[in-house]
């Protein structure tokens, strides 16, 4: 048989068994038991200082080096999304591509009239981005489908990026447009306004969503209104008025037909401010279960609110929305008849302080021509 070769054992050296003495521990292994018997005690002994520091950054300074990385705070500053959004690019092409695979959520507010609130409308980034394309245009607030494109005498305020070196800090009174004759000022609309170019590829992104949310009600040969951005400061508003005309209006390019404005989508873009709301008077809202008068804040997370202004006499009745931007608001104007629908009425409730900042989209309809 095989015979087994087997090494034979050395023996520990007579160091190391003096190392380990009569415990038969090293002393390395004798100071790490040490430190575990000890550790629960440590934020005890901390917390008793005098110096009162902060105990979590004390315990790094025992940590291992490994640790010590994984578990010591940041050393570089957290985002800042307000300085990220001052530096947004309105013409950045990874802008521009998020802007063509955004999505957005939607809630029912009320079938008859309808009225959908939309989550999500714009990104933050987008919102302002469209409010950096409207600085160079902006005007006092106008109701046209037509807008007039005069030299710029007004920007919007330095909120979060510089205004360019020709903006003014001034602002005319507001005008909207009759279904008759000229553009007419009026005490009841006291915003500024600014149009956005409508071959803008942020701004025909942001229609191209809006047609898309109408489908088929919308045909592929009827265009939206300049979209058109207004700015609201302390005390300005905009009284109860509908979007659509009385009487259907007369195009301008000489074709003779008429078109109005189907339907209305309202955008806030900044909402850096309180009070402020849209309020639709005639808009009755059923709240499920607990009928009319329920907790109609509760069940849209406050973002829709029952009733105007407090307090103020014939301002019950209702619902208002809150700004919060990037959400959106879309109604129907006129039914199938070609008929406007006048329980949409509503108003921009005067601004308490801060700043909203919103965005009118008008898709425009034809109906017939001019006989």
């Amino acid at each position: 048989m095989a015979r087994l070769n087997q090494a034979p054992r050395t023996p520990p050296s007579l160091a190391s068994r003096r190392a380990r003495g009569k415990s038969g521990f090293t002393p390395l292994q004798l100071l790490g038991l040490a430190i575990f018997l000890l550790l629960p005690l440590l934020p005890i002994a901390l917390w008793s200082t005098s110096s009162k520091l902060n105990i979590h950054l004390k315990l790094l300074q025992f940590l291992p080096s490994p640790l010590l990385t994984y578990f010591s705070p940041r050393t570089t500053l957290p985002p800042n999304p307000a300085a990220d959004l001052a530096n947004v690019d309105p013409e950045d092409p990874a802008l521009l591509e998020a802007c063509r695979k955004h999505t957005s959520t939607t809630e029912i507010i009320s079938l008859d009239p309808l009225l959908v609130y939309i989550n999500n409308f714009t990104s933050a980034a987008e919102a302002e981005a469209l409010i950096k394309l409207g600085y160079a245009t902006t005007l006092p607030s106008s109701h046209s489908s037509s807008i007039q494109h005069p030299p710029p005498f007004a920007t919007l305020p330095p909120t979060l990026f510089n205004p360019p070196p020709h903006s003014s800090p001034d602002f005319a009174p507001s005008f909207i447009s009759r279904s008759h004759g000229p553009n007419t000022k009026v005490t009841g609309r006291t915003s500024e306004s600014a149009p956005l170019e409508l071959d803008h590829p942020l701004v025909s992104c942001i229609l191209t969503r809006a047609r898309r949310f109408m489908g088929s009600t919308l045909l592929p040969h009827e265009p939206f209104s300049i979209p058109q951005l207004v700015r609201y400061h302390p005390t300005q508003r905009y009284d109860l008025h509908t979007d659509f005309w009385p009487t259907h209006q007369i195009m301008k390019d000489g074709s003779g037909r008429l078109f109005n404005r189907p339907a209305s989508f309202f955008v806030f873009l900044r909402d850096n401010c309180t009070e402020g709301e849209t309020y639709f008077p005639l808009v009755d809202v059923l709240d499920g279960e607990d009928g009319r008068g329920g907790d109609l804040e509760g069940l849209f997370g406050g973002k829709v609110l029952r009733g105007g202004r407090e307090g103020v006499q014939g301002e019950e009745g209702g619902v208002k929305f809150r700004p919060i931007r990037g959400n959106a608001v879309f109604w129907v104007n006129i039914d199938g008849e070609g008929v406007g629908d006048r329980r949409v009425v509503h108003a921009g409730l005067p601004v308490g302080s801060g700043e909203k900042i919103g965005l009118n989209l008008w898709p425009r309809k034809f109906y017939g021509w001019r006989e």
